[in-house]
């Protein structure tokens, strides 16, 4: 089973305990409702459209969802066509016909019946036109960190245009790849079968980026942030390849993610958005209760390639996590697992101090993929 989706994940963090703020708050709800999660999305890129349906369960002693198997749901648009989804894997539903295609303009709306006869359907979303990313770039700056201190870094930004006076909200994802190699060698030991010292870690950022561009004449819109890369980590000393998703949505799914971004943005002593107020556009046919969006957004993407040398800023060249750890021990010894031992030195009448460093530093696949990500560039 795939982990849940973002959307689930976020909704959940909300509903639950909104896991971003210093306090949990607790909705007054029955504790034993059990509560449907709804993440779909229909795209002008000629993809599937795609249905993630997950349970909320014990909505206080258990943060954590399980898919809704065996639904019917199925796909509509505005000319009266309709697709019957599969469920290809526990919970999420593909139309694999793919017999209706996403076209801005057009109108598209889902149908839910659930194996116990509970009957959703989504509000109708009319697919607006989309925004162009124009360019993807880093700016060096420095930034504040939660602690309070000042660090040093790149920050990635993008900038995006539109000629359609339609394309008013953006809402856009990221997705970080690159080259990790590992700075050490072993000898004769080895901790993997097929040990590698090159890997592509991969980082998908879950939080949320929306823009509201009603107001902009004409449609450009700057400096739209994604990831930043501190002076201390090692991502740039390769090849660091970035991987923007811009979408271009309605103004109602805009509301629905900005509602959600200012709840976990909260402090946690008032907040300005309840949970009451973000159930999204799925309505029930009867009593029972659902969450989430089903969404029509055009979509485009970009990628680009940067390292140290697009860069004045100077970043370390050897990973922070690779440095020596000096562990004091009065009985067992370092996860082999996860330490490699450097060597020993006395640490008192009853102790050792093991001098060890991570073993992903000698064989990078102990924890990272080999392979390069399926969006990476295969002349990179």
């Amino acid at each position: 089973m795939k982990k849940p989706s973002t959307i689930a994940l976020l909704l959940l963090s909300v509903c639950l305990l909104c896991n971003f703020c210093t306090e949990i708050f607790y909705p007054e709800i029955n504790s034993e409702l059990s509560i449907l999660v709804v993440d779909g999305k229909i795209t002008n890129s000629g993809e599937q459209a795609v249905v993630r349906l997950f349970r909320t369960v014990d909505l206080i002693q258990n943060h954590d969802v399980k898919p809704e198997v065996d639904a019917l749901v199925t796909l509509h648009d505005d000319l009266g066509n309709v697709d019957i989804m599969n469920e290809t894997i526990p919970g999420v539903y593909i139309n694999t016909k793919n017999s209706i295609k996403g076209i801005p303009g057009q109108s598209y709306w889902i149908e839910i019946t659930t194996s116990n006869g509970d009957k959703f359907e989504s509000t109708q979303e009319q697919m607006p036109d989309p925004f162009t990313i124009d360019s993807l770039y880093g700016i060096e700056e420095v930034r504040i960190t939660e602690s309070g201190n000042k660090e040093r870094g790149v920050r990635f930004y993008f900038d995006a245009k539109s000629t359609f006076r339609n394309a008013n909200y953006l809402r856009w994802e990221y997705i970080e790849s690159y080259e990790w190699r590992a700075p050490e060698k072993l000898n004769t030991k080895k901790y993997t079968e097929h040990p590698a010292r090159i890997c592509y870690p991969v980082v998908d950022y879950n939080n949320i980026n929306v823009f509201n561009a009603s107001q902009i004449i004409p449609k450009i819109a700057t400096q739209l942030s994604t990831s930043f890369i501190a002076v201390n980590e090692v991502k740039l000393q390769y090849q660091y390849l970035l991987k923007v998703s811009l979408y271009c949505v309605t103004k109602d799914n805009y509301i629905f993610w900005d509602r959600i971004k200012a709840t976990n943005s909260s402090n946690g002593d008032i907040y300005d958005t309840t949970p009451a107020n973000i159930n999204g556009n799925i309505n029930s046919c009867n009593d029972c209760k659902a969450i989430g969006y089903f969404e029509a957004s055009t979509i485009n993407v970009s990628q680009s390639f940067f390292s140290v040398s697009d860069f004045t800023t100077k970043f370390r060249d050897y990973p922070e996590e690779c440095e020596t750890i000096d562990m004091l021990m009065s009985d067992g010894r370092p996860d082999p697992n996860i330490f490699h031992i450097l060597r020993t030195k006395p640490g008192g009448k009853f102790a050792t101090i093991y001098v060890v460093r991570r073993i992903e530093c000698y064989e990078c696949n102990k924890i990272y993929p080999v392979e390069k990500p399926s969006f990476w560039p295969n002349n990179k």
